[in-house]
């Protein structure tokens, strides 16, 4: 990271004896560094100059972070409001491989059930989050995601087969959001349901939770689910959606 940070708008090339000078570090160290981070793209090298400057991928790391606060200032309104009517904890979050990340969690004010911090990663096939994220990829998709992979069991409703995995998440597909009663911790349920962005894609995913002893199935699918719904809607239609 220090290394990157040497690459500013003042100074956007740099070879590798002045880089080795200004990190204080061996001229090899950062030969190996270097080289490392051009076959992962993140330094583009100039043979002429003999010189290096961020890469592509660097530019796509910063777009991915802008558009991360994008989509978490627009929801906000939308999640506070949903968090009022229900009384229940809400969040927002996004898809890294097989994990869902937590970008935004407003917690309920009646209803709290859990601790789930900003940055937190559950696997997604046991959680609504990240079943609505996973939702629209192919058994074939689903297949290369999880090559080599175990789905751990978290309860005894987990999907531990990528072919059982797939009919659930083609069944939640079609009911347009997903839903858990004490599937991923005892005694807490949830609905969740996706973010798309103007190409229709989903992009994020919504959920709240709440206790089981306040929340029964009919709710959750009811007035519940239909908040969730509205609530993933209009957040959706500022990210551009006009389906």
């Amino acid at each position: 990271m220090r290394l990157l940070e040497q690459f500013t708008h003042n100074q956007q090339e740099w070879g590798l004896s002045e880089l080795a000078r200004a990190l204080h570090l061996p001229r090899s160290t950062v030969f190996r560094l270097v080289h490392t981070l051009e076959q992962l793209k993140y330094l583009e090298h100039h043979p002429q100059r003999k010189t290096y400057q961020l890469g592509n991928r660097v530019l796509n790391l910063g777009f991915e972070y802008l558009a991360s606060q994008e989509l978490i200032e627009v929801a906000r309104p939308f999640l506070t409001t949903l968090n009022e009517k229900t009384g229940c904890s809400v969040h927002l979050g996004v898809l890294d491989e097989r994990e869902v990340v937590y970008l935004l969690r407003i917690a309920g004010r009646q209803h709290l059930v859990s601790n789930v911090g900003v940055g937190t990663r559950f696997p997604a096939h046991a959680t609504t989050l990240g079943r609505v994220l996973l939702s629209e990829l192919s058994l074939q998709e689903l297949n290369h995601l999880y090559e080599g992979i175990e789905l751990r069991r978290i309860t005894e409703q987990t999907d531990t087969t990528v072919q059982d995995l797939h009919q659930r998440l083609c069944a939640e597909h079609q009911l347009g959001y997903a839903l858990s009663l004490s599937a991923f911790e005892a005694g807490v349920v949830s609905v969740g349901t996706g973010i798309r962005d103007a190409s229709g894609k989903i992009i994020a995913a919504i959920n709240i939770t709440g206790p089981e002893t306040v929340f029964d199935r009919e709710a959750l699918e009811g007035k519940i689910k239909d908040l969730v719904l509205q609530a993933a809607e209009a957040i959706s239609n500022r990210m551009g959606y006009r389906g």
